[in-house]
Formats: structure tokens, C-alpha cells, sequence
């Protein structure tokens, strides 16, 4: 039986087993059992030494500690002093992970002074040749890997600069040959790359398609996605439709990796090869298709370039993630041809199935609430609210241009008048009642008014003369909405604005929270019932609920 040197006392061993990556290429030539051998080697090993060790086994060849499981299990253990030796078959099993990782592991080592039994020797830490050795072979083990690594890669630029696929799963529609490494057209799978390209390019039933209906179409009729889930997703779609594989080019070497983030490469330093592989997408409709993305992510209108009402204010109830404002541009056609566009404006929590309904019903409901609350005649605090309010929108580098309020206020009273009538439809329909028909026929209409006087103003005022009276406004007393003023509401104040972003500056301003529980969505003329919860800044203005 072997003894262990003068001075050396181990408590308890651990066996650590890993599979390298000349293991893995050699049980794919010869079909052996590589940790069966580690695992007979070290038993042998340990049982001539007489210790009774415990024993991990790590079946991955990662290249950092963080991608080792049990290494990384390993080290917690030896730093919370479990272990006083480590057996290895090599001390280059231990790491082969970056200088950040090699440090670690030595240092850990050292400072504890953790022995390593190789079936050839022990090293002690505390030896100084010792410890000269194990830097030593921690270092060549991290430059053979990176030799490798090197080689590797070279191997693989070379192979797809030859057109040949080098990545690790190809895209739908295609497989990889084995034998070629070259992508082969995959039934029915490409049938699904068709489709896609189809609806977005013609729509369906002459009507516009865009990612989230394609995906809502593809998850309804029960096509799993790529990733072989039931649910597709709105990017998944995009990603799809903007692939170049499907056009039979090969791209590689487009991204690196640098602290687990992958960044891409400047486009002179990519790999591309054209007709590489059978196109699944002729090049016409390709094109045709890149064109109308590029014309969809325009803006529609001048509104759309600037921040929206209730942009970071609202928040998804089941979630709690920001929602968004997205609008979409559908065209319907008439059966004597005639094409109508119509622009739909929707606030979509980003999380899947999570809540989505009309924007504007949100901010209604929000108005709403912002109408049940008056201004307080006097009061230090609210007046000194106003005060600071006011000298916020002063100071804020977005005032707006004159031209562009117009416009703001011109695509309102568009908004109003589809309003007032899906009041309308609505009462036509039954699904208002004549009290409840009344109410929101007189609230539209109220609004309405108030927008077409400042439109008269907007057009009857010369740019001279809107100059001074912006510059009477800011010298003057008090605001149109200063308290003391009768019926005087924050949604007069909100109103008063007429412009988008300072009245979302306004709202964060009011606003501490505001969640979206959507109860049931509109559906066939039936609107939809929201649960609003909104809680303003100033602590006597809270309101728990407000459902539509």
C-alpha cells in the first residue's frame, strides 16, 4: 500500500470525473466508455492510498466554470472546508476556462491548501516546486485549449467559406447532411417557410397580416413553432421573413462572444456565401417582402415620431411589465375594389398571452379618472404642486412646434369622431344602455367642443401673434387651470396641453402606479371591460379601481 509523505494530513478526498473533449472525440471513434476508464484508473489509485473519498462526475466538457455544474458545486465544497484533496486522472481536468477562472481555482488551492492526487503523484500546495508544477500545468492546459480552439475555428471558417453549414441547428426548412454539411430543402417544414412569406407579402382574406397575426394564425392551426412549442411568437415570425438562408446564402462568423454577450462583428469581417444552398424563397418575393418592412416600420403619421400619451405609465396587472403602444396599418377592400387603410391603435403587454386591448379605451378610462378629480381651492400643497409642474414643462427642451400641434389636434378630432360613432353602433346594437348611451354620447361631445375651439384658435392665430401669447402665458398670473378657477379638474389640465408628450409628462408627473387587468376583451361589437387600478402621486388622490 503507497504512503503518504511526511507532513501530509488528508481529511477527506473527493474523485472528480470529466469527460474532455479528446474523451468525447474518442468515444465517437472506437465506442469506449471514457469515465468508465477515469473511473478504474483513480479506484485503483485511491484504494493503494487506503482513503476513502467521495466521487463527482461531470459529463459536460465546458469551457468555463460557470458552464461546470459540478465544478462549480466542487469549489463551494472546498471553500467550506469539506474537502482537503481533490484526485484527478490530470491536474488540466481542473480548468481550462479563461485567466479569470485559472486564478480562481489557483488561488483557492493555495489558500487552503488543497492537495491534488494524480495516479503519477500528489502535489502539495505547500511545496514550492510543487506549486511552481501546478501553475505550470494549469497554464498549458488553458494555451492547449486555446491551440485547439484555434485550430477548430480555422477548420470551420474554411469549411464555410466553402458554403458548407457550421452552425449548431439549422433553420426551419432545412437539414444539414451529414456527409456534405450542406443544407437540404426539409418537408413539409419549408411548406411553413412558404406560408409565412406568403401571408405577409398577400395577406389573407384581403386583408393585411402582420407578425403577431401570423403567429396567431400558425399557433390556431397547430403548427408547432421552430423550437417545437405550440405557441408562436411575433419575432419568431419577423426573424423568419428577414433570414437570408432562405435565399440559399450562407452567413457565419457575424457575432463574438465577450462575457457570456454576444456582439456583432462589423459586416466586412462576415462570412458570406451566396447560393450555398436550394433557395426556398425566390429572390422577387424575398425582396418584395424586405420592401414591405421597410415600409411598414415607417411611421404612418407625423404623430407616431413622438412619445405617447401613456408611453411608461401603464403596467400589465398579471405581469407587471411596462406596456406598450403599437400601431398597425390594415387595409380591407370593399367588394367594388375600393381599398380602405385604417390605423389600429392597441397597448400590449410585451409578455405572451398577457393583456392587449385599444389604447385608446385605456386612455379613456384614465381620463375618466383624472375628470372625477377637482383642483382643491387654495392649499399650500397643491398649489405648490401646480408651481413645481409648471416649471418643469418651462424648463423641458420638448415644447412643440406650432405646425405640429396642429396636426395633433387635427388627428384628435379624427379620433372623436370614430369615437362618437361606435357610441353610436354601440346603442344601435343594445350593448349601451340609453342612460349609459347618454353619458358617453355627452362626454365625447364635450370634448369635441372644447377641441374645436382650440382649432379655430390654432387657425385664426398668426405666427406673430401665437409668439406673444406664449410669452403673455409664461409672464402672466395664473394658468387656465390655477386653483380658484370654476370647475377646474386635472383633466383640464391634461386638456389644456393638446400635445402628446407634455401631456404624458403630466401623467408621469400625477401618476405613482397605474395596472391593467384586462376582464374581458372586445369581441363583435361587444366592448371590452377593463380593471384600471391608478395611484397618483399626491396622497389624498388614490383610486383603488376603476373599471370601464
Amino acid at each position: 500500500m503507497a504512503r503518504l509523505p511526511d507532513g501530509v494530513h488528508i481529511k477527506r478526498v473527493v474523485n472528480y470525473l470529466r469527460r474532455s473533449r479528446e474523451d468525447a472525440e474518442r468515444e465517437r471513434r472506437t465506442g469506449e466508455d471514457t469515465i468508465a476508464l477515469q473511473k478504474d484508473l483513480m479506484d485503483r489509485v485511491l484504494r493503494e492510498y487506503g482513503l476513502p473519498y467521495d466521487q463527482l462526475i461531470e459529463i459536460g466538457s465546458g469551457e468555463r466554470i460557470d458552464t461546470r455544474p459540478v465544478f462549480s458545486q466542487l469549489l463551494r465544497e472546498i471553500a467550506d472546508d469539506r474537502y482537503n484533496c481533490i484526485a484527478v486522472k490530470e491536474i488540466s481536468r481542473l480548468t481550462r476556462g479563461d485567466f479569470r477562472d485559472y486564478g480562481l481555482v489557483y488561488e483557492l488551492l493555495r489558500q487552503k491548501r488543497i492537495f491534488i492526487l494524480t495516479p503519477y503523484r500528489l502535489y502539495d500546495p505547500k511545496n514550492a516546486n510543487d506549486l511552481r508544477q501546478i501553475r505550470f500545468e494549469l497554464f498549458l492546459s488553458r494555451e492547449e485549449f486555446e491551440t485547439i480552439r484555434e485550430r477548430m475555428q480555422g477548420a470551420k471558417y474554411a469549411y464555410a467559406r466553402s458554403g458548407k453549414f457550421m452552425g449548431s441547428t439549422p433553420a426551419l426548412g432545412y437539414t444539414a447532411n451529414p456527409s456534405t454539411q450542406r443544407l437540404m430543402i426539409q418537408e413539409p417544414e419549408a411548406d411553413i417557410v412558404r406560408l409565412i412569406f406568403e401571408l405577409y407579402a398577400n395577406g389573407r382574406s384581403a386583408k393585411e397580416m402582420s407578425y403577431r397575426a401570423i403567429a396567431t394564425y400558425l399557433t390556431e392551426l397547430g403548427i408547432p413553432s421552430p423550437t417545437r412549442r405550440a405557441h408562436w411568437n411575433a419575432q419568431t415570425v419577423k426573424a423568419i421573413l428577414q433570414n437570408r438562408v432562405y435565399l440559399g446564402e450562407i452567413r457565419y462568423s457575424t457575432c463574438t462572444s465577450y462575457a457570456a454577450r454576444r456582439l456583432a462583428k462589423p459586416a466586412e469581417e462576415w462570412i458570406v456565401v451566396p447560393r450555398a444552398h436550394p433557395p426556398l424563397i425566390s429572390d422577387a418575393q424575398f425582396f418584395a417582402v424586405q420592401q414591405k418592412i421597410a415600409e411598414r416600420a415607417k411611421p404612418s403619421t407625423p404623430g407616431n415620431r413622438q412619445t405617447s400619451e401613456l408611453a411608461g405609465i401603464v403596467r400589465c396587472k398579471r405581469c407587471n411589465r411596462r406596456m406598450v403602444r403599437h400601431v398597425s396599418k390594415g387595409t380591407t377592400s370593399k367588394k367594388n375594389g375600393e381599398k380602405t387603410v385604417r390605423l389600429k391603435e392597441m397597448l400590449i403587454c410585451p409578455t405572451k398571452g398577457c393583456a392587449c386591448t385599444s389604447y385608446r379605451d385605456v386612455e379613456r378610462l384614465l381620463l375618466e379618472a383624472l375628470r372625477s378629480i377637482p383642483l382643491p381651492e387654495g392649499g399650500e400643497h397643491w398649489q405648490h404642486f401646480l408651481r413645481t409642474y409648471r416649471a418643469r414643462l418651462d424648463d423641458s427642451p420638448q415644447q412643440p412646434l406650432e405646425e405640429r400641434r396642429l396636426r395633433y389636434l387635427q388627428q384628435q378630432r379624427k379620433r372623436l369622431q370614430e369615437q362618437l360613432a361606435a357610441i353610436y353602433r354601440n346603442f344601435e346594437l343594445g350593448i349601451y344602455s340609453e342612460q349609459e348611451f347618454t353619458h358617453r354620447r355627452q362626454s365625447v361631445e364635450q370634448e369635441r367642443q372644447l377641441l374645436e375651439e382650440k382649432l379655430a384658435a390654432q387657425n385664426a392665430a398668426s405666427p406673430d401673434e401665437i409668439h406673444q401669447t406664449e410669452r403673455h402665458d409664461e409672464t402672466t398670473a395664473s394658468p387656465p387651470w390655477a386653483p380658484g378657477k370654476e370647475h377646474a379638474t386635472l383633466l383640464s389640465l391634461y386638456r389644456s396641453l393638446a400635445y402628446a408628450p407634455a401631456q404624458n409628462r403630466l401623467l408621469r408627473f400625477l401618476i405613482d402606479s397605474a395596472s391593467l387587468s384586462v376582464i374581458r376583451k372586445g369581441k363583435r361589437g361587444k366592448p371590452a371591460v377593463l380593471e384600471l387600478t391608478i395611484s397618483f402621486r399626491p396622497s389624498d388622490l388614490t383610486i383603488a379601481r376603476f373599471p370601464l
